[in-house]
């Protein structure tokens, strides 16, 4: 019936109207009959599976066409307007639809393919566009959005803010630069680079006004300075052993050693691709003045004791419940994991993200550690 309905309106666009704007009403009547501008349309459209929803936005994109092809008395400057504006509003959906659905990109659906494609080639730095279509700027941010999430998952343990940041500085247009920069308020953390923290925080102090954002980035140059080498090491909260016994970070044995801290899962398969590392690191550090922590933030307890026993992994292991690891989240800025921390015998931070066992650098900075806590003079 709606399909009829949108026919019925454009054969009476076929009627020629001498007034401009009689015929931009005209048309603009027609186009919203098709209801893609609508919050309903567009939450059905993004709930749908890949297939569907390219299937429905080709349809789409051909209604528009035609409805547009056969307004009459529309303006020249109107009609080509309306084309971009068209071609912006779909690609902004194709967008919103990849930014709500990034879980399928893992699994590379083949619909999800060919909608990442149709973005590929969209110039998403033009100053002209992103002022005079809403429907670009929501394009523009929701592509950013889509990178800043690609590359977490790829240089997750590798700077990828630092990456975000460097792709950032790329663009020429400065209205878009500084509309972008409060999505980089998040990129301020314990986890990113030194430099990377200096230059998004030096980025918003210059381009945001508003005291919302700004008190915003006030709490994450806090909570880096909080972990910095050097400042006193937040202690642990509710943690188990083994045997469902809580454990305080005072009853460690830590007394004049220093402390590595592993947080991890089961369920995390580069945690699981680090064990081996850890152990060796564990080995060759036998009988000297280090303790390795092993902190699980398993949804599944019972999961956690069975490798710990089964693999006969060393160190000590405890157990933090779903519930701590969100109190974990603001004590050390946990995004991710595996995590490590290096702790010295004061108690105070050496490093709060450090390297991983499989890297030599991680080796190199407890050699180092260890120096300075037997032999204080060579520091």
């Amino acid at each position: 019936m709606k399909q009829l309905f949108i026919a019925f309106l454009i054969v009476l666009g076929l009627s020629a109207c001498t007034n401009p704007e009689e015929a931009i009403k005209a048309y603009q009547q027609q186009k919203e009959a098709i209801g893609l501008q609508t919050p309903e349309k567009q939450n059905e459209l993004l709930g749908q599976n890949p297939v569907a929803f390219q299937q429905n936005l080709q349809a789409i994109s051909k209604q528009c066409a035609e409805v547009l092809a056969n307004a009459k008395g529309l303006p020249s400057d109107f009609i080509v307007k309306e084309e971009k504006e068209n071609q912006y509003e779909l690609l902004s959906l194709t967008s919103a639809y990849l930014l709500n659905h990034r879980k399928y990109t893992e699994e590379e659906a083949p619909a999800i393919k060919a909608l990442e494609e149709s973005l590929k080639d969209v110039d998403l730095d033009n100053a002209t566009d992103f002022d005079a279509y809403n429907a670009y700027k929501t394009l523009v941010h929701n592509c950013f959005q889509l990178k800043i999430y690609r590359y977490q998952v790829q240089y997750e343990f590798n700077d990828p803010w630092g990456k975000i940041l460097a792709d950032f500085n790329k663009l020429k247009s400065q209205n878009i630069k500084e509309d972008l920069t409060p999505l980089l308020i998040e990129g301020v953390s314990a986890t990113s680079a030194e430099t990377t923290n200096e230059q998004i925080i030096a980025l918003v102090q210059k381009a945001v006004k508003d005291n919302e954002l700004l008190n915003a980035l006030s709490g994450r140059i806090a909570t880096v300075n909080r972990l910095k080498a050097g400042q006193p090491f937040p202690l642990f909260k509710g943690l188990t052993d083994l045997n469902d016994k809580e454990v305080k970070y005072e009853s460690l044995p830590l007394k004049g050693k220093l402390l590595f801290v592993d947080i991890w899962a089961t369920y995390c398969p580069d945690c699981r691709k680090e064990l081996p590392a850890l152990e060796a690191l564990q080995q060759s550090y036998k009988g000297k003045p280090i303790v390795f922590l092993s902190i699980s933030v398993d949804r599944d307890k019972e999961a956690w004791k069975e490798m710990v026993k089964n693999d006969k992994l060393s160190g000590i292991h405890l157990y933090t419940t779903p519930e701590v690891k969100d109190t974990y989240k603001f004590l050390y800025d946990l995004r991710s994991i595996p995590r490590y921390m290096l702790i010295d015998a004061q108690g105070n931070i050496i490093n709060s993200n450090a390297p991983m066992p499989s890297d030599k650098n991680l080796k190199e900075l407890i050699d180092v550690s260890l120096k300075a806590l037997t032999n204080p003079k060579a520091k």
